[in-house]
């Protein structure tokens, strides 16, 4: 199994150690041989922030690939996606069995808990940014 996530992309520009390179990113419907005859395939164009110590080797328009590990892939589903998950559960069944709160009250207290997640998240990207840090590999 593959250990290394990996998209290409062209550099869009480049200040310093910070590089931002634009990816394609599709589905695995856009890339089937069908994707004509089919309206599920999509593709999306995005900017990805790197930074790089040897930004310098780089010139704008070349083509490379942006490289995150798996680890760090789960890492981000796991933060994103499972934690959040578990939290509503859990406060759906502490409110609705053990607090006997009305079904109102626990969704307004699940969007309360979810609205305090994601404000904690985003108050330590700074520290997460470090942890989720991508790399360049020259094509």
């Amino acid at each position: 199994m593959k250990d290394i996530i990996d998209h290409t992309g062209s550099v869009e520009s480049i200040e310093g150690t910070h590089v931002r390179i634009r990816i394609l990113q599709s589905s695995a419907c856009s890339a089937c041989q069908a994707k004509s005859l089919c309206a599920s395939a999509e593709a999306k164009e995005k900017i990805v922030d790197v930074w790089d110590t040897h930004a310098d080797r780089l010139t704008v328009g070349e083509q490379v690939k942006v490289c995150a590990s798996m680890q760090m892939g789960r890492n981000a589903v796991l933060l994103a996606f499972v934690v959040p998950l578990l939290l509503m559960v859990a406060w759906l069944v502490v409110a609705l069995k053990w607090l006997v709160l009305s079904e109102l009250m626990a969704i307004g207290g699940v969007l309360l808990l979810l609205f305090i997640y994601y404000i904690g998240l985003w108050s330590v990207r700074e520290k997460l940014s470090r942890k989720f840090a991508f790399w360049i590999e020259k094509d």
